[in-house]
């Protein structure tokens, strides 16, 4: 599956590179720090929810339909969420940009733009949407690859959430200094979902400066209790909250046990 969506995304990316035009991109415009505020609260081992704006996914199919983001991210800021990810990936999990410049306008919360960052011109464009932090998947790219986006994306005052799933992914990307670093919990090959990956890993995040953040299959309050006792206070989460009947309370469950 990450290959098939790989492959239409690059489609999508050279099509992109004949019509955005980067000149009037503003290098000087500041983020909404996304990084230090998830630091913050783990330092101070407070629970901090990536709350994210998902419609769709490959393994689950449609989520809900006809999404109210307005009502879902008003809720998710109400109710205690640190940041936001919006997924802009259209054909896999029926996003859009139009979704991440919406969002923006609503909430005053830092944003992720989650999507398969396989090209520079992918960056600039993310820089222009205003996101604050781009993802990039470590298994989608090449070292080369991979190493150019995350400098570029630095460049452009942008926070890197870089994704991983297993050690050596893990690995490479603790060689590469990154700071925020995902773990995600489902499998690519089986889409099985396990958060254990994320306890598992956790021991070879030593450096106090680096946020881990557990993705996938977070469902409970005692999935945040086991992952907390692997010192893991950062948790990406979007099927369960958008399917949820009451987000504000859901939020205050995870975060606060109440």
């Amino acid at each position: 599956m990450l290959n098939e969506i790989i492959e239409n995304k690059l489609k999508e990316v050279e099509l992109l590179k004949s019509t955005l035009d980067i000149s009037s991109i503003d290098l000087s415009s500041k983020k909404n720090d996304f990084y230090k505020k998830l630091l913050n609260n783990q330092n101070k081992k407070d629970n901090s929810i990536i709350a994210e704006v998902k419609r769709k996914s490959p393994s689950k199919g449609v989520l809900v339909e006809d999404l109210n983001i307005t009502e879902t991210v008003s809720a998710y800021e109400s109710g205690g969420a640190t940041c936001v990810s919006v997924l802009t990936e259209k054909d896999y999990f029926n996003g859009s940009n139009d979704d991440l410049t919406k969002v923006k306008n609503i909430i005053e919360l830092p944003v992720l733009r989650k999507d398969f960052m396989l090209d520079p011109i992918q960056i600039y464009e993310s820089k222009m949407l205003g996101a604050d932090c781009v993802l990039l998947i470590v298994s989608a790219l090449t070292k080369f690859m991979f190493k150019e986006l995350h400098e570029l994306s630095i460049r452009l005052n942008l926070d890197v959430l870089v994704e991983v799933h297993d050690q050596s992914e893990l690995d490479f990307a603790l060689s590469q200094n990154s700071k925020l670093i995902g773990v995600n919990n489902r499998d690519l090959k089986t889409f099985n979902v396990d958060i254990n990956t994320s306890i598992d890993l956790s021991s070879s995040v030593t450096e106090k400066n680096i946020v881990l953040v557990s993705e996938s299959g977070i469902h409970h309050r005692n999935d945040i209790e086991r992952l907390n006792a692997a010192g893991i206070y950062t948790f990406l989460i979007g099927e369960h909250l958008v399917k949820s009947q009451n987000i504000i309370n859901e939020l205050g469950e995870l975060i606060h046990g109440k």
